[in-house]
């Protein structure tokens, strides 16, 4: 039996959203699922050619996306990279900071879902 590990719950959805790299590019992505901790999106390959902005480091990005006439904008930090098809990738990213408006939103959102 495989047992869920997060320590927050985590929600389907299929939200449009726009990833913000270092540089300021901007990508349209769908964003799949959604916790307060982190969340996963895809888009085409532009996410597979995202790199960091030092050799080394870590990829960090912003995603900004709306819940329920709230615009939320969150910096995350990327944790893995997944080619689904030759124009699907999926980018797992970890919150790294949200401002506290966004975060009630996205927590009465999965609230609301979970019911």
């Amino acid at each position: 039996m495989n047992s869920e590990r997060r320590i927050y719950p985590r929600v389907n959805t299929s939200l449009v959203a726009e990833l913000e790299s270092y540089d300021g590019n901007c990508i349209d992505v769908t964003l799949l699922n959604l916790s307060v901790s982190g969340m996963l999106i895809e888009g085409g390959n532009e996410i597979a050619s995202l790199k960091p902005p030092v050799e080394g480091t870590p990829l960090e990005v912003h995603l900004h996306f709306g819940l329920d006439d709230q615009a939320v904008h969150c910096h995350c930090l990327a944790v893995y990279m997944r080619r689904q098809s030759q124009e699907h990738t999926q980018l797992g990213l970890s919150v790294l900071s949200v401002d506290r408006q966004a975060l009630k939103a996205i927590q009465q959102y999965i609230t609301d879902k979970l019911m």
